[in-house]
C-alpha cells in the first residue's frame, strides 16, 4: 500500500455501507508507506568461480514493487536500475564478500536484504604419473615412445624430459615426439630415467611434476658357436664352417686371414649360416666370424694350419742376417692420447647433455671449464674449435673432431685421418636409406647433416652430394668405396 493510498483512505468515512468522502474534512497528515517486500537471490557458501550474479524476486507487486536498488559489495556501492535483469559481479578475487541490496519502490519506500559468500577458485591439482618398464631390444624395434609410460593428472602434459641414460645405450631423444632411439654399443642391461610435467588452468603455480620413471633396456647379443670347423691342423686346402645361432634372423659375415696389426678389413657376407672356403694356401690361417642380430653382434675366431709335404733333400733357404737397426729417437711424450676417450664413445658422438670424465677431457682441450657437464658453454667452445680447424661446426665431438683435438693438444695443427668407426660388415652390405644407429650418425657428421642416427631422404641427398663432389658414383649408398673415401679424406 502506497502513501497516497493511505492518505486517501484517511480522509474517507463509511456511510450506509458505502465509502464516501467526508465533506469539509481537513486533509490528514501523511502516514509512512509500505516498504517493498522481495527475495534476494544470489550465491551462498563457497563458489569456485570469479563471476556470479544477483536477482530480485518481488513478493508484493503493484505500487510497492521494487523499481531500483542500491548494491553494496564490501562497502563499494553501485545502482541497479533494471531489476528485470540479473546484476553481475565479475572479476572477483578469492575471498569473502558481504553484499547488501537496498530496494526502493516507486514511492521511495525501501527495504534491505543481505547475503555473504566466499570465492575460492583454487584448483586441486593432481600431477601426472610415470610408470617403470623393462624393454628388450630387437631387430626393427630400436625405439620407444616415453609417452606410453605417462598418465596425465588434472592438467595437459606439457613436457616429457629424458633425465639421463647409460652411455652404452647410444640413446638419441626427440624432445618433440618423446621417442628415444637406441644404438647400443654392446650387450648388457642398461637404464634411462625420465620425468613428465603438466599444467592445469587455474592451478596458481602448483607443482605438476611427476616422479622419476625408469626404463630398463636389455641388449642381448646373439648366442653363437661353431657347429662345424676344420681341425687345428689339416692337409685340406678347403674349409667348411657351420654357425649355430639362437635365432635364424641373423646376418653372418667373415674376415679371412686379417693381416697382423690390422684393425679391420672388408668382410664377406654369406647367406645363411654356412661358410665354405677353397683354394687355401699352405700355412697358418685365421677367420673371424661376425653374427649380427640387428641390435648388436657376437664374434667367433678360429685358427688352423694347412700343412704340406716338403720335397726330400731340399736344403733350407739360407737366412740372411739383418743388421741391427739404429736406435730410434725418443718420441715426444703425448699430452693427450687418442685412447683417452674410448673409440666407441667417440663414434657415437659426445654432445649436449653428456657428462663424465670424457666431457671433462674435451672441456680442458677446448678451453671450457672442466666440470664434466656438456652444456651450452661447452657446446659453444666445441663449435669455435671446429670452425678454427675447418670442421663442420655442429658442436658434437665425433671421430673427426676428436682426432683434431688430439692433434692440437699434442702440439699439431692438422686434423688426423680418423680410423674406421663403422663395422666392416655393415659397410660391405652398404648403409642406405632406412638404416639407423651409430654408423648412420657417423656418416651424417661427415656429410654435414643433423646426426640423429636416421638415414632418411635428407641424409641420402647429402651422401649423394658428397659422392658427386669426390668423383664417386652418386647412388646415396655408403659402401666400401664411399666409406674408404670418407675414412681417408
Amino acid at each position: 500500500m502506497s502513501a497516497r493510498t493511505s492518505l486517501s483512505r484517511a480522509g474517507q468515512v463509511a456511510v450506509a455501507g458505502a465509502v464516501v468522502t467526508a465533506l469539509g474534512a481537513a486533509p490528514a497528515a501523511a502516514l509512512p508507506g509500505v516498504a517493498p517486500e522481495f527475495e534476494l537471490v544470489g550465491p551462498s557458501g563457497t563458489v569456485d568461480t570469479d563471476s556470479v550474479s544477483l536477482a530480485i524476486v518481488d513478493l508484493l507487486g503493484g505500487e510497492d514493487a521494487p523499481v531500483e536498488a542500491l548494491v553494496e559489495v564490501n562497502g563499494d556501492a553501485a545502482w541497479w536500475f533494471d531489476l528485470s535483469q540479473p546484476y553481475p559481479l565479475d572479476g572477483l578475487l578469492d575471498g569473502t564478500y558481504d553484499v547488501v541490496v537496498t530496494a526502493l519502490d516507486a514511492e521511495g519506500d525501501e527495504a534491505a536484504q543481505s547475503l555473504s559468500f566466499t570465492v575460492d577458485t583454487t584448483v586441486d591439482v593432481v600431477p601426472p604419473s610415470v610408470a617403470d618398464q623393462s624393454l628388450t631390444l630387437a631387430r626393427g624395434a630400436l625405439s620407444f615412445d616415453l609417452d606410453t609410460l605417462v598418465t596425465p593428472g588434472t592438467g595437459a602434459i606439457e613436457w616429457v624430459d629424458l633425465l639421463g641414460a647409460d652411455e652404452e645405450l647410444g640413446a638419441t631423444y626427440d624432445w618433440d615426439t618423446h621417442v628415444v632411439t637406441f644404438s647400443p654399443w654392446g650387450p648388457g642391461t642398461f637404464t634411462l630415467t625420465f620425468q613428465a610435467g603438466a599444467w592445469t588452468e587455474g592451478s596458481d603455480g602448483q607443482d605438476e611434476t611427476s616422479g622419476v620413471g625408469t626404463l630398463t633396456v636389455q641388449v642381448v647379443a646373439p648366442v653363437i658357436s661353431f657347429a662345424a670347423k676344420p681341425a687345428a691342423s689339416t692337409t685340406s686346402t678347403s674349409a667348411h664352417f657351420e654357425i649355430a645361432a639362437d635365432s635364424s634372423d641373423v646376418q653372418v659375415s667373415y674376415v679371412l686371414d686379417l693381416p697382423p696389426g690390422a684393425q679391420s678389413a672388408s668382410p664377406v657376407d654369406v647367406p645363411g649360416t654356412t661358410i665354405d672356403l677353397a683354394g687355401l694356401a699352405v700355412g697358418a690361417h685365421t677367420i673371424r666370424v661376425v653374427v649380427d642380430n640387428g641390435v648388436t653382434w657376437s664374434a667367433l675366431d678360429h685358427a688352423w694350419e694347412v700343412t704340406g709335404t716338403a720335397t726330400p733333400g731340399t736344403p733350407p733357404a739360407p737366412v740372411t742376417p739383418v743388421a741391427p737397426a739404429a736406435p730410434a729417437a725418443p718420441a715426444a711424450p703425448q699430452v693427450l692420447a687418442p685412447t683417452a676417450i674410448p673409440a666407441s664413445v667417440v663414434a657415437r658422438g659426445i654432445r649436449s647433455g653428456a657428462s663424465g670424465e670424457a666431457v671433462a677431457i674435451i672441456q680442458r682441450a677446448v678451453g671450457a671449464t672442466p666440470d664434466g657437464l656438456f652444456g651450452s658453454r661447452t657446446r659453444a667452445a666445441v663449435i669455435a674449435f671446429q670452425r678454427s680447424h675447418g670442421l663442420v661446426p655442429d658442436g658434437i665431438v665425433g671421430p673427426l673432431t676428436w682426432a683434431a683435438i688430439v692433434v692440437a693438444a699434442n702440439g699439431g695443427s692438422s686434423v688426423a685421418a680418423p680410423s674406421a668407426t663403422i663395422p666392416a660388415a655393415q659397410v660391405a652390405r652398404g648403409i642406405r636409406q632406412g638404416a639407423s644407429g651409430t654408423s648412420v650418425a657417423v656418416i651424417q657428421r661427415i656429410v654435414g647433416v643433423d646426426a640423429d642416427g636416421r638415414f632418411g631422404p635428407r641424409t641420402k641427398a647429402a651422401v649423394r652430394a658428397w659422392q658427386a663432389a669426390h668423383g664417386l658414383v652418386a647412388d646415396g649408398i655408403v659402401g666400401p668405396i664411399t666409406w674408404a673415401a670418407m675414412n681417408g679424406r
